[in-house]
């Protein structure tokens, strides 16, 4: 009688695990970077976040079957995909929860070097509106303000983040959320069907 192959679902699950908590880790490091102060800083962030599967993957395959090279590059692109989106998460999530809410004034807009930037990605630089204090920039508003005007944002009380929206949670964070989960339970699956005998 043939026995089922635990000890390999198990070797499979195990190294899946710790693929994917390590990728989790780098995401979070690389979002935030992302989340810093410029553009510069969301383009360094979201272009380190493209490599952040890379270590969790190259541990996981250590001792993975040869005929499983096919399970592992899908599973290698899917983390890929799931950590550029959970790298844009970081900042959103963190604020939502940690960011302190805020009466800011937009005191002048800041734009871009090329003219195609400058007319559709401007940054509002804003300022407390009771201290004065200097908040940063913010980008990707729905709205327009002009300088002078009011504008309700959240900022980090530790400093780390750039300041956000007072909702920094729209409707595309959540739909990134429940893609980023999908993706990840697909790769837990992907990875611990991995280490199973072809045979």
């Amino acid at each position: 009688m043939r026995h089922y192959p635990w000890r390999a679902l198990i070797k499979g699950i195990w190294r899946t695990l710790v693929a994917l908590v390590l990728t989790t880790a780098f995401v979070i490091v690389t979002g935030i970077l992302a989340g810093g102060p410029s553009f510069t800083w969301l383009a360094v962030g979201l272009a380190l976040s493209l490599f952040a599967a890379v270590p969790g993957y190259l541990l996981y395959r250590l001792g993975a079957p040869d005929h499983s090279a096919g399970n592992r590059v899908v599973m290698l692109l899917v983390l890929t995909f799931a950590s550029v989106l959970g790298a844009l998460l970081v900042l959103p999530a963190y604020m939502s929860r940690e960011g302190v809410p805020t009466d800011a004034q937009v005191t002048h807009v800041v734009r871009a070097v090329s003219k195609v930037s400058e007319k559709r990605f401007p940054a509002y630089q804003v300022a407390d509106r009771t201290t004065g204090e200097n908040l940063g920039r913010l980008r990707f508003l729905s709205t327009e303000p002009k300088v002078g005007d009011t504008v309700r944002v959240r900022k980090d009380p530790r400093g780390w983040f750039n300041v956000t929206i007072a909702d920094p949670t729209g409707r595309f964070t959540k739909l990134a959320a429940l893609v980023v989960a999908v993706l990840g339970l697909s790769a837990f699956f992907l990875g611990a069907g991995g280490h199973m005998p072809d045979d």
